[in-house]
C-alpha cells in the first residue's frame, strides 16, 4: 500500500510539474506574440487583444455580459 500510495504521490508531482512547464511555455509564446505585434507595426491589433482581455477578466467591467463576474439583473 505504501509503495502505490508513493508512485501516485510521485505522477501527481510530475503531473504538476508538467503543467507548470506547458503554462510557462504558453505565457511566453503569448509574450512573443505581442512583441511581433509591437515590432511589426500593429499596434492597433495588440490594444484591441489586450482590451478585449482585460474586459473579460477585469471584476471592473463586471456590468458587461461578456465579462467572467458578470452577475445579471437582479430579481
Amino acid at each position: 500500500m505504501e509503495i502505490t500510495l508513493k508512485k501516485i504521490g510521485e505522477k501527481l508531482f510530475a503531473g504538476y510539474l508538467y503543467f507548470v512547464g506547458l503554462w510557462i511555455v504558453f505565457a511566453l509564446c503569448f509574450q512573443l506574440f505581442f512583441v511581433y505585434l509591437m515590432v511589426s507595426g500593429q499596434d492597433e491589433r495588440a490594444s484591441r487583444y489586450s482590451n478585449e482581455i482585460t474586459w473579460k477578466i477585469d471584476g471592473r467591467f463586471k456590468d458587461n455580459p461578456d465579462n467572467i463576474w458578470y452577475e445579471g439583473p437582479k430579481k
